[in-house]
């Protein structure tokens, strides 16, 4: 039977008995604290697992189709990011213009974001492709925060607080993503193991685990450039993504912090066997550049720091050095989107704001929904409450690796997001409109 431990014991009961049931003899998981099962992918969220890879009979239920998403950070100078929050029309038309530059599935069918699996001999791409949002999670802009920190490196006893400013992106691998979930749930039921599916010859094989493996970071590397330029930074440091296909070079911003989660990488257990280790919707501190999870979108992001404010954390914990990344889902989209209509419905007739936040929500946050609906203005349903306030960091930071970490809350200041999904947006317009 395989080996399933929790570090918040009265939380992960019921994941212990799902994790029970899709793990095998000599699978190893840890329950992280706020652990739970997506109602949403199916995927599992906050947990880190070991992975028999010569072992068949790996029930494809335990991987997320979301492969390596995450969040990519870069700093903005508060020249270029001050300006902008202290102009209301300014202000106005930077977030537009963010939201109209970003692509996003959520519009319609038609869209198709991230590269494909697929490359030559040399891994880069046979095909253009268009960089954006791949899901309704999915957000990229300008957060504030207030960072302890000397003035300079090395000054100790001097720490104050700064204003600071990042431009943050959250997003997947897209197309490539997609892909290679779809072949490996294909690989898997097959009854082939996860070595026997990885290896050279196979399908996905070793060239699609390097391809996902880099998608989501390019994908949210351009994405960034584009943001940038946006909102007015020009000055952006950028370099040359070295996959690109030769016919359109691509480039991408060069960031500070760059977040994996879903990653699926082998190792070397301490018992000397090669292991599988897959950290399910949760941050692998060994594949990561910094530490950033998230919190709901109106709390924002929360950024770990080093003593000094440096962003080289070195994650070290029991949990297979692993640290949660998003909070509990507390209600699903769809029961949020009719939610969120009724409320439109009762507005439409009072002349009120639907949303009990609407003001401050408009000034930090848009989107853009498939066109020709007539649900335009409906909020998507991550505004509106789907998601928990982070509960973690305090609670559980000693044995999270965290004790010695400075915690950075980002917050929302002008924010392009993913649209609400077509199908549940237009039974939201019904509803609506219906008499």
């Amino acid at each position: 039977m395989a080996m399933i431990r929790g570090l918040d014991e009265e939380g992960s009961a019921v994941v212990r008995g799902q994790l029970a049931q899709l793990l095998r003899v000599y699978d190893d998981a840890i329950i992280l604290p706020q652990g739970h099962k997506s109602v949403e992918s199916g995927g599992f969220k906050n947990v880190a697992m070991k992975l028999d890879g010569n072992e068949c009979d790996l029930l494809a239920d335990i991987f997320s189709p979301n492969w390596w998403a995450g969040v990519s950070v870069l700093s903005v100078p508060a020249s270029v990011a001050e300006p902008l929050l202290k102009d209301a029309r300014r202000r106005a038309d930077v977030l537009q213009k963010l939201m109209v530059a970003i692509p996003s599935e959520m519009e319609g069918s038609d869209v198709q974001v991230g590269p494909e699996l697929d490359g030559d001999e040399q891994d880069r791409d046979t095909k253009p492709w268009t960089a954006g949002f791949d899901s309704p999670g999915c957000c990229v802009g300008l957060y504030s925060a207030q960072q302890s920190r000397a003035p300079d490196a090395g000054m100790t006893g001097m720490h104050r607080i700064h204003n600071a400013y990042f431009l943050v992106c959250k997003a997947g691998a897209g197309l490539a993503g997609q892909t290679f979930h779809s072949r490996l749930v294909a690989a898997l039921a097959k009854g082939q193991s996860l070595d026997e599916c990885l290896k050279a010859g196979s399908s996905p094989g070793p060239q699609g685990l390097r391809r996902v493996g880099l998608a989501a970071e390019r994908n949210r590397g351009r994405i960034l450039e584009v943001a940038a330029k946006a909102i007015g930074f020009h000055a952006v440091d950028t370099i040359g993504d070295n996959a690109s296909p030769l016919t359109s070079p691509y480039r991408m911003a060069i960031t500070q912090l760059n977040v994996h989660t879903n990653v699926l990488r082998e190792m070397r257990d301490p018992h000397g066997r090669m292991v599988w280790q897959y950290a399910a919707g949760c941050v692998d501190g060994a594949a990561s550049q910094g530490l950033v999870v998230s919190s709901n979108p109106q709390e924002g992001f929360v950024l770990f720091t080093d003593s000094n404010g440096g962003y080289k954390v070195n994650l070290r914990n029991p949990a297979y050095n692993c640290l949660p990344f998003g909070s509990l889902r507390i209600a699903s989209n769809r029961d949020t989107v009719m939610k969120a209509a009724e409320a439109h419905k009762g507005a439409f007739h009072s002349g009120e704001e639907a949303h009990p936040d609407a003001v401050w929500v408009r000034e930090r946050f848009a989107w853009k929904h498939k066109p020709g609906t007539t649900a335009t203005n409906l909020e998507p349903p991550t505004l509106w409450g789907t998601y928990a306030s982070e509960e973690f960091v305090t609670a559980f930071g000693r044995e999270l690796g965290l004790a010695a970490c400075r915690v950075v809350r980002l917050q929302p200041e002008l924010v392009a997001i993913a649209g609400t999904e077509a199908a549940k947006l237009r039974a939201a317009a019904r509803h609506i409109t219906k008499v």
